[in-house]
């Protein structure tokens, strides 16, 4: 990133955008240099302004004062919303604005749907009045489900068809059917197959027009819509999102039949979806499905593999997934009738509620050492009936995380705090090598967090620890929602470039420290309704008293405190919570025990 890709990033409007997003919006946009006294009037262009180097002068509307503009200030047209600035702005001195014409960033947001779902979450927080487009996509956003499978006959299409019934019993529900073979949706429900979606045209794709004409209602909330079913070219994936972005104007549920039969489409769906059924027909065939949805899913993306019982009668369960009950579907009655018939079933409702129920993420902000004062957050959050169903975080707070997910109890989780994050095994988990690449080689810390976790999967806890990591070497950073919880642990712990980073999902990965950490603004483009976000204030940095390895460990995190200022705590649309401590020695009891002593004020004082 240059320093016009930082502060386009940095910004609340895009904070919460992917470094290739950003990449997009830097092309949509330009550079425009004003000499000192210059005039720039954003009205007469129809754009949105950032200041991007010097300093501006622009009169606040409607009160005569004069408001200074630093780099990050941005004014202007805000798209989607009704706040628009027409006064001119002046340059104080020699200085640089980066300038979005509105339609390009509109055009941006087609092609970006979760960076559209997301942008209107953060204005709304920010209390810009939206627009009437706005008001049109904004609002509870869709929710995009996917149904997976890779083999013919699995009951993808029959699982996505009783989903939309079910989904439909709450609100307005699509159901787009993206495999070229097998059975069709349309089939299922006894109707006319829709032309299929093959080229991407974007001056057409979100018109009114174009979805009414491929879209085929089954009553006043369930319609159809077909993708790629009977097409005989490849259908371009760029013209998901699009269909999606319109489409989330008028359904509240978009339900996808995916198949795997094309790569490319595939990583597609999976990008746009917020929760995905991989269906299977015997228990074991699950494991054959983890390289595939690892390497896919970055984003968080909720997985609950699902085991049909017409083919596994004999399964009485399916730990980490759900079972799909025999729907009795036969030859004497239309599918959809006996699908219709049983969306008051208790299987239905365990379906709905993974879909539908409010979801709540819980951020804990990265940090080094200060993150053991979590453990007591956590610890009386747990001990309140407190519910997270997505924790995220990096770095040393995701293994706090990952101890909370993997402990039922309180008494359990602290234990393993105090093993964990005791000086004794952090000395042993760095294994130190010849200087070499690195340093520390992450196999000591791999070791310890097999031993901890065993093979369980991220994926199969309902409180998700997901880890935010950055690859090597181009520190681009993604989310991982599925793969084993082990080597997450590892790589959050692998502190670059003196630590070697750990093989996951087909790649190189470390903790990103000290460039990247977790902002509650990434959970903005997810299906997440509440946000809470955590973080621990020290006015000092902790340090160890063992002065073995360690102590070159002390001198690193050192370095990085450093090159990691304090931000500010939390984001915009979050519920902060901050724990402050004022402790200069790693006395792990002691911190556990103040923590958990604040904690309790807090979850009161926001009431949690």
């Amino acid at each position: 990133m240059d320093f016009i890709d930082h502060i386009l990033s940095d910004i609340p409007l895009f904070r919460h955008c992917r470094d290739e997003e950003i990449g997009r919006l830097r092309g949509a946009g330009r550079v425009v240099n004003l000499k000192q006294g210059k005039l720039f009037d954003p009205g007469r262009e129809n754009s949105l302004g950032v200041v991007i180097a010097g300093l501006f002068e622009m009169e606040a509307p409607g009160r005569g004062e004069v408001v200074c503009m630093a780099p990050g200030s941005f004014f202007g047209d805000i798209p989607f919303t009704q706040n628009r600035h027409r006064g001119r702005v002046r340059a104080l001195v020699d200085s640089s604005l980066f300038v979005f014409e509105v339609e390009s960033v509109y055009r941006f947001f087609l092609n970006s749907y979760k960076a559209m779902r997301g942008y209107l979450r953060a204005v709304g927080a920010m209390g810009f009045e939206p627009s009437s487009l706005g008001k049109k996509y904004g609002g509870r956003a869709a929710r995009v489900i996917t149904v997976f499978s890779r083999e013919d006959g699995a009951g993808k299409s029959l699982l996505a068809s009783f989903l939309g019934l079910c989904c439909a019993r709450e609100e307005k529900t699509i159901v787009l059917d993206v495999s070229y073979t097998g059975d069709s949706v349309f089939n299922i429900f006894e109707k006319k197959i829709t032309t299929a979606v093959s080229q991407k045209d974007e001056e057409n794709l979100a018109a009114d027009s174009f979805i009414n004409e491929r879209t085929e209602a089954v009553d006043d909330r369930l319609s159809l819509m077909n993708i790629a079913f009977g097409s005989r070219v490849r259908v371009n994936p760029d013209i998901l999102s699009p269909i999606i972005f319109a489409l989330s104007r008028e359904y509240r549920f978009i339900v996808i039949d995916l198949s795997g039969s094309d790569a490319a489409l595939c990583d597609r769906v999976f990008d746009l979806s917020d929760v995905i059924f991989p269906i299977v027909t015997r228990p074991k065939e699950r494991r054959a499905l983890y390289p595939l949805l690892d390497a896919g899913l970055r984003e968080g993306q909720r997985v609950l593999y699902t085991l049909n019982a017409f083919h596994a009668r004999s399964a009485r369960s399916f730990e980490g997934g759900i079972i799909l009950e025999d729907l009795g579907i036969t030859k004497k009655v239309p599918a959809h009738e006996s699908l219709r018939g049983r969306i008051d079933g208790d299987n239905a409702a365990e379906f709905m509620e993974f879909i539908r129920g409010r979801k709540r993420g819980m951020v804990l902000e990265t940090k080094l050492a200060d993150s053991v004062a979590y453990a007591g957050f956590l610890a009386a959050f747990q001990r309140a009936g407190g519910k997270a169903d997505l924790l995220y975080s990096s770095g040393m707070s995701y293994c706090m995380a990952a101890l909370f997910a993997l402990n039922e109890n309180e008494d359990s989780f602290l234990q393993a705090v105090l093993a964990f994050f005791s000086e004794e095994r952090i000395n042993a988990m760095l294994d130190i090598t010849f200087p070499d690449a690195f340093i520390i080689k992450s196999a000591g810390a791999a070791r310890h967090a097999r031993e901890l976790t065993g093979g369980a999967r991220i994926e199969m806890f309902r409180s998700l620890p997901a880890a935010m990591l950055a690859d090597e070497p181009g520190e681009g950073v993604r989310v991982f929602s599925t793969g084993g919880l082990a080597e997450c642990i590892a790589a959050s712990l692998m502190l670059a470039p003196v630590c070697e980073s750990v093989q996951i999902a087909g790649g190189l990965y470390h903790s990103g420290f000290p460039r990247r950490r977790v902002r509650p603004e990434d959970l903005l483009r997810t299906d997440v309704d509440e946000i809470l976000s955590i973080s621990v204030r020290n006015r000092g940095r902790l340090r160890f008293r063992e002065k073995r390895v360690l102590r070159f460990y002390d001198r690193y995190l050192d370095h990085c405190s450093l090159m990691l200022p304090e931000g500010r705590p939390g984001g915009i649309p979050a519920k902060n919570i901050v724990i402050e401590i004022d402790e200069s020695v790693y006395n792990l009891k002691k911190i556990l025990e103040l923590s958990d002593e604040l904690s309790n004020k807090l979850l009161k004082e926001h009431g949690l």
